[in-house]
């Protein structure tokens, strides 16, 4: 009896490189990567292969000559990441491994990379390369769902007619209603963003009905994308992004562009809009991100502040504007930020309203909500009693 032979495929995704814009253009790149998925034996390893430093360091024949256009490095490398004898390597199952070579500065353990010479390209097949093996930090981190018990849970297959919005933001339809769905792997994704999402979904089970806050519909869910093991069913669902309710007045910063702030029952937005952010304030948390395009308004033109995880610098105080880390500033700080956006909030409203004695009021407490000293700053709960009385 003959043993089969282990057959094996590699399906090659992006490509990226990094160059030193400080040197000339014809230089090569300080580094550059491969994904790929690795089939073997009814199994999907995702895998990047990085190069630090030149190609000269590898053991290729014609490794030193230079390529000076991406697409001509894209071909040489994709060459050599298909000779590498992936089955031999520690690969971490269910995320993406990343197999770094040239990496002087590495302080965990090397293995052995061993290349494929069916091409007759090696200069020297005995060379052996040494590679460093670590989880690629660029991979999307999926959370699972077990995190988030209290939601809906929807096949992101079911969800049809996506349109985009923004970045990472779409409309969805499932079963003939909309939603807006915010995807976890967003384009530039960095691992932060997921923390994002998590901050998000804790503030919407946070927020469940209360007025004036955006509502969650549920949560997309699916298989790990990057699932090894098709046997392997007893893996829990992970979080593909995040269903909101639709709220087809359109936001904010679309009335204030077109100039039809007096087409709406604009008066009770302010309290509205402060309420809101009350409850936030009362619950120790902040928004960091109140904003025109922030605000949406529902069926019957009520004000909902949406976006409950981020920031935007325009739309931040002096005092935090400069903060790499806006988010991590103690709470006195992000609270005081959310209450001079929202007097810069009420400013914008006020300045498309000409004759309404109400809009004296409104633009007295935007003042004193955005006074300079953070410590004469009117409260946003004597903002609302102001704007009550009025």
């Amino acid at each position: 009896m003959f043993a089969v032979p282990c057959t094996s495929r590699t399906a090659l995704k992006s490509y990226s490189e990094q160059l030193d814009y400080t040197t000339e253009r014809t230089s090569e790149p300080i580094s550059r990567s491969q994904t790929l998925i690795y089939y073997i034996e009814g199994n999907k390893w995702w895998i990047r292969v990085t190069l630090l430093g030149p190609t000269a360091n590898l053991p290729l024949d014609n490794a030193g000559e230079q390529q000076s256009t991406k697409r001509g490095r894209r071909e040489f490398f994709q060459s050599f990441v298909r000779q590498i004898d992936y089955k031999i390597l520690p690969l971490l199952p269910h995320t993406v491994t990343e197999v770094i070579l040239g990496d002087a500065t590495a302080t965990g353990p090397e293995v052995e990379l061993k290349l494929d010479d069916a091409s007759g390209t090696l200069q020297n097949p005995t060379t052996a390369l040494r590679c460093n093996i670590q989880e690629d930090l660029r991979s999307v981190a999926y959370p699972s769902c077990d995190e988030f018990p209290s939601f809906r849970q929807i096949n992101h297959k079911e969800l049809t007619g996506a349109t985009e919005i923004t970045a990472g933001v779409f409309w969805v339809y499932h079963r003939k209603t909309r939603y807006v769905l915010k995807i976890v792997a967003r384009p530039l994704y960095r691992r932060h963003d997921t923390e994002v999402i998590r901050k998000e979904l804790e503030n919407l089970n946070y927020f469940a009905g209360v007025p004036n806050i955006v509502q969650a519909a549920g949560i997309a869910v699916s298989t790990n994308p990057y699932k090894t093991f098709d046997w392997d069913t007893g893996l829990p669902l992970v979080v593909t992004g995040i269903l909101l309710e639709a709220y087809p007045g359109g936001t904010l910063q679309q009335v204030l562009s077109d100039r039809r702030v007096t087409e709406y029952r604009w008066k009770q937005w302010p309290i509205q809009i402060g309420t809101a952010l009350n409850r936030f304030h009362e619950a120790k948390k902040t928004h960091m991100d109140l904003e025109p395009s922030n605000i949406v308004l529902d069926a019957d033109g009520n004000a909902v502040l949406i976006d409950i995880s981020g920031f935007t610098h325009e739309w931040r105080t002096s005092e935090v504007r400069n903060t790499t880390s806006p988010c991590d500033l103690p709470f006195e700080q992000r609270q005081q930020n959310d209450v001079w956006a929202y007097g810069k909030l009420l400013s914008e409203i006020a300045s498309q309203i000409s004759d309404d004695p109400y809009v004296e009021t409104l633009r007295q407490v935007a003042d004193g909500l955005m006074e300079r000293d953070h410590q004469k700053r009117m409260s946003i709960a004597m903002a609302i009693a102001q704007l009550q009385d009025a």
